[in-house]
């Protein structure tokens, strides 16, 4: 199996986006250090709302399996205080090859 990504959408109030944001930026240097990468993307139409992609290696390892540790539980726990993500949250997807020309 190839790279697993998944994507969220997340609505975050104006007075929560800096913790928001901030809390990402830790994720994103924990998950980089394991080969992983998180990217943000926000709404032009809606400055509260987000995507979050996040990119594995394999399924195994990707971050919707659960936190490594202590740390990235809070900073998951934390997350969910501070931002509403939709139900497609976990949904996985699979890189798909595409043929050669």
């Amino acid at each position: 199996m190839g790279r697993v990504l998944t994507a969220a959408r997340v609505r975050v109030a104006a007075e929560h986006e800096a913790e928001y944001l901030g809390l990402l930026e830790v994720l994103a240097q924990r998950l980089a250090a394991r080969g992983q990468h998180l990217w943000v993307f926000r709404a032009r139409a809606d400055s509260g709302v987000f995507l979050e992609f996040t990119e594995g290696r394999d399924d195994a390892t990707h971050r919707v399996h659960g936190p490594v540790d202590a740390e990235e539980a809070e900073i998951a726990a934390r997350l969910a205080r501070v931002a509403t993500y939709d139900e497609s949250r976990d949904a996985e997807w699979d890189e798909v090859p595409l043929p050669p020309r």
